[in-house]
């Protein structure tokens, strides 16, 4: 499986997170999963439940896994969030199952 979390560069308040800081805490996500692309500089916006819209400009992290690893994966990204004072988080998951074939008629 891939899974897909933004990691903001700036704080809710509009500070601006330490290059340093950012650096340390995408690494020590990727790095038990062995691999991860990158992407800078993508802009997003969402709206809270309470209404309050949000503007991020984050870093994009995609990192390959075994489907097996999922909550550790959901758990990774949570600490992350935790620890750059996030209300939430984006996490996207693709490739869970990879491709089936589904048997529609019982072979004899």
């Amino acid at each position: 499986m891939k899974f897909t979390t933004l990691i903001p560069t700036v704080a809710n308040d509009g500070t601006p997170f330490e290059e340093k800081f950012l650096r340390r805490l995408i690494d020590r996500l990727w790095k038990p999963f062995g691999a991860m692309s990158e992407e800078r500089e993508v802009h997003g916006r969402w709206t809270d439940d309470d209404g309050m819209v949000y503007h991020d400009v984050s870093i994009k992290i995609s990192i390959d896994c075994d489907r097996g690893r999922l909550f550790e994966a959901m758990r990774a990204v949570k600490k992350v969030g935790k620890r750059l004072g996030q209300i939430a988080m984006y996490f996207e998951v693709s490739g869970y199952d990879g491709v089936q074939k589904l048997r529609v008629i019982q072979a004899d």
